[in-house]
């Protein structure tokens, strides 16, 4: 159900220019990339004649990349003519990325819930012992997450180790391409020589995807799998489209949804998306429903609380239940805002007097 929704999606959001490398067909793009089916090790895109290394993973975006040259931007897989490693290997520095990614988004949200719980404890002290109303449940829920966070992230630091372990000492797993000596030419044949090693093929870089702008802007990329090869949807992300402390949906159950959150109603066609954001305010938790239509009225099909925060931006996909039942899925994937950069700080030479 879910490759012919990702396709009529593409069909729907992108809208396809003429190709070519003249004037007319170059674009000035800013953007950020997922792998939407799972990490994608060795990945780049062309620019000009040069590859431009950007390996994609399937739980957070990449960092902003500029762009400027021919419309479509084709992606390519790096190097294939290579010496390849073995299948272990490759499935360790996958896993070992997934790993490092989800502890990096689990340890900042756990920086901020440590960081409101002091508050909050802070300002009990100060109230002699009585937290402010309200402030109890936050305080109990602060810490069950606090403890739930730190759990998962001692499992994938065990995890990580593992997976470190195998790509620092894959042993036998490792396939290496051992060159074989060169036989020598016989002395009976003049016309033998030692023959150079043929590496065009080493230069080569195998397709993977192209995907064309409707204009010049910032995007984020979506690289996902269909029956007939690799596709890249291109996501509006122009100021103001999808900003931080928001929430995008994408329904890609295949059914008209209506998301509640925060007594907000977001109301998504099949193949159709949307930006909501909470009303609930910064460092507050957030509780709602996913309904799916039936012939006889919406049905409740997910329940969801989440964390708000101003500095991060979730982009979830909707995708479809079990069959013959009103339930959806839902897959995430969150953004943190940059911090902005500290200005330098210029020393001054005191003057003689």
């Amino acid at each position: 159900m879910l490759r012919p929704c990702l396709a009529l999606f593409l069909v729907a959001t992108t809208l396809l220019a003429q190709t070519g490398d003249n004037p007319a067909n170059r674009v000035r793009v800013k953007f950020r990339a997922l792998s939407f089916d799972g990490a994608i090790l060795g990945a780049g895109y062309l620019e000009g004649k040069d590859v431009r290394p950007l390996d994609l993973s399937g739980d957070c975006f990449t960092a902003e990349q500029t762009y400027v040259g021919p419309n479509p931007l084709r992606f390519v897989l790096r190097d294939q003519a290579v010496p390849a490693i073995a299948p272990e290997v490759a499935a360790a520095r996958q896993q070992l990325d997934h790993t490092q990614a989800r502890m990096l988004a689990l340890s900042q949200e756990l920086e901020t819930a440590q960081k409101r719980l002091g508050f909050l404890t802070a300002d009990a002290r100060e109230r002699g012992g009585k937290p402010k109303p309200g402030a109890a449940g936050e305080v109990g829920e602060l810490k069950a997450r606090i403890e739930q966070l730190t759990s998962q992230m001692n499992h994938l630091a065990q995890a990580s180790a593992q997976a470190q372990e195998a790509v620092n000492h894959p042993a036998s797993a490792m396939k290496t391409t051992e060159a074989k000596p060169a036989a020598k030419p016989k002395t009976s044949d003049p016309k033998a020589v030692a023959a150079k090693p043929d590496t065009s093929s080493r230069t080569a870089h195998k397709p993977l995807a192209d995907v064309t702008f409707a204009r010049d802007g910032r995007y984020l990329l979506l690289v996902h799998q269909t029956p007939t090869g690799t596709t890249i949807d291109a996501l509006d992300d122009q100021d103001g489209a999808f900003p931080f402390g928001s929430l995008q949906f994408i329904n890609l159950s295949g059914g008209d949804v209506e998301v509640r959150l925060g007594g907000r109603t977001l109301a998504l066609a099949p193949n159709a998306k949307g930006v909501l954001r909470p009303a609930g305010g910064h460092n507050t938790y957030v509780a709602g429903e996913i309904h799916t239509k039936a012939a006889d009225g919406f049905h409740l099909g997910y329940s969801l609380r989440l964390f708000q925060q101003d500095d991060v931006r979730s982009l979830y996909f909707l995708l479809p239940g079990e069959a013959g039942g009103h339930g959806v899925r839902l897959k995430g994937i969150e953004e943190r805002q940059a911090p902005d950069p500290i200005a330098p700080v210029l020393e001054t030479t005191p003057t003689k007097r």
